[in-house]
């Protein structure tokens, strides 16, 4: 009997000593908690060493020290994977903002930026693509920051990062709404297989993430780390820039937006607002305090090669298109023949277009 009490002693000693050395790991160094428990753990150690001396120790005692251990060994094992925890939301931070201050344009890539890549355990491809996933729809609902659980998104952006960069050589950040990914790339890669990836990614998402929609841009084309935030801007101004254009799309490239992508970064600034004014603010008001359509009308004219084209696109005889350009023309106060005329109205029309 009393040899199997020691035994029993030994080990609770033996499991003790476990806890000890995980406590006393050099990753939890000054963790007061931690401290607490190492302290409890050999006041703990004292007291069995003490009873093993006297070699007798009844069923209920041996009953409570175990559990007193077993309590222990929980809080121990929570608090362990609560810094855990706590250490992979430091990391996640560290390399967003790494690589968020790149995308910006706030910090370039040198030697020093090369140095915290390496600290941070981040594998930049030589040469890549930039994709934008741009958050639109949740749980089938238009996205929007005003109307969604801020901490139910954060945690979901969170696990779609970390996905991502678990998948080989797949670099992702939190990048406002929604995340900038950096895909390696071969040479000469295509148009349509740049597509084709963002497709891809789409997809992959949409099967671990069905409450969740995405629209993809894509950069014009592969890019390297000293064109890094240039690559970022384009990738993300193609998703913003897709998404109000062509909503029905999947992915968005770059070249698509063609002149509008020069147009988009200016529609929402107060030069853009006079200029619209400037150009067709007439016309607006007309149609408003009318109930008229004559700004369809003119974005018909400046569309078609003649009037009689507009005429059999609108369905209607060629004289009432010539009697609402003469209209349209006396309310703006111009001609619409001349070609810097038109060309000014045409770039008020798309600006306008962006900001409606």
């Amino acid at each position: 009997m009393t040899s199997k009490i020691r035994q029993l002693f030994q080990e609770e000693l033996e499991q003790l000593a476990q806890i000890k050395s995980i406590c006393n790991d050099q990753q939890y160094k000054n963790n007061e908690l931690l401290d607490h428990y190492t302290s409890m753990a050999n006041i703990f150690e004292r007291n069995l060493q003490s009873m093993m001396k006297m070699t007798k120790i009844s069923d209920s005692q041996q009953l409570y020290l175990q559990e007193i251990q077993h309590e222990l060994e929980r809080e121990i094992e929570e608090r362990i994977k609560a810094e855990e925890k706590v250490a992979d939301s430091y990391k996640r931070h560290r390399r967003n903002q790494f690589l968020l201050d790149l995308a910006e344009g706030n910090r370039s890539f040198d030697e020093t930026a090369s140095n915290t890549a390496r600290q941070l355990k981040l594998y930049l491809p030589t040469m890549f693509h930039v994709f934008y996933l741009q958050l639109t729809s949740w749980q089938g609902i238009p996205f929007s920051r005003s109307a969604v659980d801020a901490a139910e998104v954060q945690a979901a952006i969170d696990t779609l990062v970390d996905k991502l960069n678990g998948c080989q050589r797949l670099v992702a950040w939190e990048w406002g709404d929604g995340i900038g990914l950096l895909h390696p790339a071969l040479p000469n890669e295509t148009k349509e297989q740049q597509i084709n990836t963002g497709l891809g990614l789409k997809q992959q998402l949409a099967r671990s993430f069905s409450h969740i929609e995405f629209a993809v841009g894509v950069a014009g084309k592969q890019g390297k780390m000293d064109s890094f935030a240039h690559h970022c801007y384009q990738a993300r101004a193609a998703a913003a820039l897709g998404c109000r254009l062509w909503p029905g799309r999947a992915v968005y490239h770059f070249h698509d937006g063609q002149a509008y992508q020069l147009l988009y970064p200016l529609a929402d600034g107060q030069d853009a607002e006079e200029f619209i004014e400037r150009m067709v603010g007439n016309l607006l008001d007309y149609d408003r305090n009318n109930n008229t359509d004559l700004m369809i009308t003119l974005k018909r004219i400046l569309q078609s090669s003649n009037l009689k084209v507009v005429a059999e696109e609108m369905f209607l005889h060629h004289k009432t298109i010539v009697s609402r350009k003469q209209r349209i023309e006396s309310i703006l106060g111009t001609s619409l023949e001349p070609f810097d005329v038109r060309f000014n109205i045409a770039i008020a029309l798309h600006l306008l277009e962006f900001r409606c």
